[in-house]
């Protein structure tokens, strides 16, 4: 055999070896992606109740993966940040995640879905919901282009999760549906555990503690819930009873829930079940027991830099110290809730200052009342003490005698000059209310007069255009009759007849113009009568928006009151003067100078109360306090002839007739006030 065959032989047996080759090398990589995955999932496994031990192993892989296995690097770095999260250790978590998207995001943009999702959660939870913001919207588009089916579900899942962290229900409830929709697709089993952990979560925060009992007890007999997502429900199960009121039920689930998060190892929901168990020691009257419970709720949260624990539990805090009447802790405690509230909730905060002032300000009145009681009683002390050495003093000298005689009859004197004084105020009063009351007439009479001018305004136009196509009408006919006598063309019967079809179309638009100018002043002009109707709060916006219209456009002013909706079932009357005194005291006050602007109004819908909100963007209020524009006859504008009766009108209805409460609200720019009204004044299906 000669080389050249020989050579031909061994080509033929390397073409017939060679894909036995490849099949065999494939294979391996084949049984090596198996026995890797299958060690994952066990760490995924062991990342749910003991994270720090799986991190442990995490590295120790990770010194063995080769750098181009980008594929088992992506996932291993994933787990190791999110079990630092569980940890609370989120600092280290974020530059594990720095690190690999630097590596990553220029070359395989498609592996740092699932680092930005986690990036955002931590951002979540640190408060800043901006950057969160930013980082899930980015995640959800990566996932989408890349077509990656479980990352789709989970930025929904985050997203929504962020939506219940800020308020945003509705949008929360409609991510998780979407979430829920693409699962039931993909079959992902550990999402559907997901899903369903946090629907029953916004069913808690919602208030529809039944609908979440019913998710959490399916959960309990569902095969899909490992050991470790039994922790979250057995802790939501206590939440839920909590807020029925059901504490007994709630406590023994809440401390379930402590010994797996203790065994755990994990901060951030360990301090929320001690803060739970706190709330539930309170409630049953056992204050030394929540104390137990609180302490080390605080010190974990002070130790991981959780704000929002910080938070609940230094509000819990003030509460159980002032049931002990501690009020100057009381009042430390609340302070300490505001500082953290603030550096989680960032932008939501101002809200929660105003509506915590007031109980700040209540705690700092009960403080200064404890110091004034103990200076009485000190004074009390020192005026027995000097009434007995007076008595004594007395006793000794008659001169001291005459002299306390010669006092009384200087207090009687001083007693009849006060109560002359005191005749003559009441009838200063009287005179100073009659002349109130007759200059609030006239800040009615003259209310009604701007209005009635604005209806004139606007009735001109119509009607001038009504004059003039009469007299169009007229000029038409005229030369038709005169066409008629000397020889009528069909072209001049056509033009006739097209000239006739325009202006009546003109007329009648203008005459139903007219007509809904007047239907919408004869609803305004209602008089006044006990009996209460219904009627729609925007419809009755806009009816007034109507009359004040030529005054709008001069002045151009844009009225937005798209968020009025609402059914009421009381005096219109009451309520058509609030909104015309409202809107005409800022056409005469808070665009002085200004070529346009801006008024809003807003419906709030509370459990006992709702509130009408007016905001506009004019010159503002500078002077004080902002609620000193409700005191009678004050105004910035008394040069110009006004009264300064406009506001205190407002104020003496919404908080005498219709039983209200009404604040003007500290703001940059413009101003801003809130109507309280009770929810009495709604109209019920019932009705």
């Amino acid at each position: 055999m000669n080389i050249s065959l020989q050579s031909r032989y061994l080509y033929y047996l390397l073409c017939l070896c060679w894909p036995f080759a490849t099949w065999c090398q494939e294979a391996s990589s084949w049984q090596d992606a198996t026995q890797w995955q299958a060690q994952l999932e066990q760490i995924q496994l062991q990342s749910k109740s003991a994270p720090r031990d799986a991190n442990l192993k995490i590295d120790q892989w990770l010194t063995q993966v080769p750098i181009g296995d980008l594929a088992l690097r992506e996932q291993l770095i994933n787990i190791k940040a999110f079990n630092l999260v569980i940890l609370s250790e989120h600092t280290a978590a974020e530059q594990l995640l720095h690190n690999w998207l630097q590596e990553v995001q220029a070359q395989h943009p498609q592996r740092t879905t699932r680092a930005l999702e986690i990036s955002g959660y931590i951002a979540m939870r640190r408060g800043d919901h901006a950057t969160a913001s930013k980082l899930l919207r980015k995640a959800l588009e990566q996932a989408t282009y890349f077509q990656q089916h479980e990352r789709q579900i989970t930025t929904r899942i985050y997203t929504a999760m962020q939506a219940m962290y800020t308020g945003q229900f509705d949008v929360a409830t409609a991510l998780l549906l979407q979430a829920k929709a693409l699962n039931d697709k993909y079959k992902f089993t550990y999402l559907h555990v997901n899903i369903h952990n946090n629907l029953s979560a916004l069913y808690i925060d919602v208030g529809q503690y039944q609908q979440a009992l019913t998710l959490l007890n399916q959960a309990l007999t569902d095969p899909a819930f490992l050991p470790a997502d039994l922790l979250y429900v057995r802790m939501n199960l206590a939440s839920a009873y909590l807020g029925l009121q059901q504490y007994d039920q709630a406590l023994p689930y809440a401390l379930e829930a402590l010994a797996g998060y203790q065994q755990r190892n994990d901060p951030f929901y360990l301090s929320q079940v001690y803060l739970m168990l706190t709330q539930i020691a309170r409630h049953q009257q056992k204050p030394a027991v929540a104390q137990q419970y609180l302490q080390p709720a605080l010190a974990l949260a002070h130790k991981h830099h959780l704000n929002e624990q910080l938070s609940d539990g230094y509000l819990l805090q003030s509460e159980l110290q002032q049931q002990a009447a501690q009020f100057a802790p009381a009042l430390k405690s609340l302070q300490l809730h505001l500082q953290y509230y603030k550096a989680y909730h960032n932008e939501a905060a101002q809200d929660q200052a105003l509506a915590l002032r007031s109980q700040i300000d209540s705690l700092q009145h009960e403080q200064d009342i404890s110091a004034l009681k103990q200076q009485v009683e000190l004074n009390a002390l020192k005026t027995t003490h000097q009434t007995r050495i007076s008595w004594m003093i007395a006793i000794a000298t008659s001169t001291l005698i005459l002299l306390l005689l010669m006092l009384i009859q200087l207090q009687r004197r001083k007693r009849a000059e006060t109560e002359r004084f005191s005749s003559e105020l009441a009838s200063s009063y009287q005179q100073l209310q009659h002349t109130q009351q007759e200059l609030v007439t006239s800040e009615k009479m003259a209310a009604i007069a701007g209005m009635v001018a604005g209806l004139a305004h606007e009735l001109n136009t119509p009607l001038g255009i009504l004059t003039t196509a009469v007299s169009l009408a007229q000029e038409k006919t005229a030369e038709f009759q005169a066409k008629l006598q000397q020889g009528l063309t069909r072209q001049d019967l056509q033009q006739y007849l097209a000239t006739s079809s325009e202006v009546t179309a003109l007329a009648a638009n203008n005459i139903e113009r007219c007509a809904a100018l007047v239907q919408n002043f004869k609803q305004l002009a209602v008089g006044r009568s006990d009996v209460l109707t219904d009627f729609n709060l925007q419809l009755l916006i806009t009816d007034i928006s109507t009359l004040l219209g030529s005054k709008l456009q001069q002045q151009r002013i844009q009225l937005n009151y798209a968020d009025t909706e609402l059914m009421l079932h009381a005096d219109v009357q009451h309520f058509q003067l609030l909104l015309i005194e409202l809107l005409n005291n800022a056409l005469l006050h808070a665009f002085g100078g200004r070529d346009s602007g801006c008024i809003e109004l807003r419906i709030h819908l509370g459990e006992t109360h709702f509130e009408l909100l007016y905001q506009d963007d004019g010159v503002g209020f500078a002077q004080g306090s902002p609620d000193k524009v409700f005191e009678p006859f004050f105004t910035t504008s008394r040069s110009s002839g006004h009264t300064g009766l406009g506001l205190n009108l407002v104020y003496n209805l919404v908080t005498v007739a219709l039983s209200g409460e009404i604040k003007a609200l500290p703001v940059s720019q413009g101003f801003t006030l809130c109507c309280r009204l009770p929810n009495r004044w709604l109209a019920t299906p019932s009705r």
